[in-house]
């Protein structure tokens, strides 16, 4: 029996969206709540220590946003493949990747916590220069991309790897964080080719159909 699931999160796509997307494309009924600021101030003691985004299961709430995602691709089939590998080798190399795409963006989130501005700027270009912190990771994503034959990360078909370096790469490509130019990735060719790839799929495309202001980025 298919569990009732509810997403706990922002407005934003942000850490939850791959999870989203994974539940969608296995046809898996969700509730998406998206919460304000001020209401996530309201919840948080009360949830303490979990952290938002959240999801609850049949009303049981866990958090941690790779485990959720683990979790909706076990449960999401693809052409009647699982999201996350069953074998235990593959499920090895995709855990690898997406932990690589968190290793990208860390960089890029300890620039929160500067105060200065200016010292903040200077940071973010640093990190996105060519060999920066976060550009280095992104061109080691973008070499393991330009191995794959059929456009997908591994396997010749579409897994959790996929879902999480989609719907993450809008954080450095929309002009969301101040200092980062919408063409900082422009010479890492295999990750375009990969969006492109992975926003077209039908189930992908009617997914986004209807979005607006940053899940435009989705669109193909």
């Amino acid at each position: 029996m298919t569990p009732q699931i509810k997403l706990i999160g922002f407005p934003m796509p942000g850490r939850l969206e791959p999870t989203r997307l994974a539940l969608a494309l296995g046809g898996i009924k969700f509730e998406d709540s998206c919460i304000s600021r001020e209401q996530w101030g309201e919840m948080k003691p009360k949830v303490a220590p979990l952290q938002m985004p959240l999801m609850e299961i049949d009303g049981k709430r866990a958090s941690q946003s790779i485990a959720m995602l683990r979790y909706a691709c076990k449960l999401s089939k693809v052409d009647g493949k699982p999201l996350y590998p069953e074998d235990a080798f593959e499920a090895l190399l995709v855990d690898e990747f997406v932990d690589k795409v968190g290793d990208m963006l860390v960089p890029m989130l300890r620039t929160f916590s500067i105060a200065d501005e200016a010292e903040k700027m200077a940071a973010r270009a640093a990190n996105m220069k060519k060999g920066g912190d976060a550009e280095k990771w992104a061109a080691h994503i973008d070499e393991v991309l330009g191995k794959s034959k059929s456009g997908y990360a591994f396997f010749d078909r579409l897994t959790m790897a996929d879902l999480t370096i989609f719907t993450m790469m809008w954080i450095f490509q929309t002009g969301f964080l101040d200092g980062v130019p919408k063409d900082c990735l422009d010479h890492l060719k295999h990750i375009a080719a990969h969006k492109k790839k992975i926003a077209s799929l039908p189930a992908v495309k009617e997914y986004y159909k209807d979005a607006k202001d940053v899940q435009t980025f989705y669109k193909c």
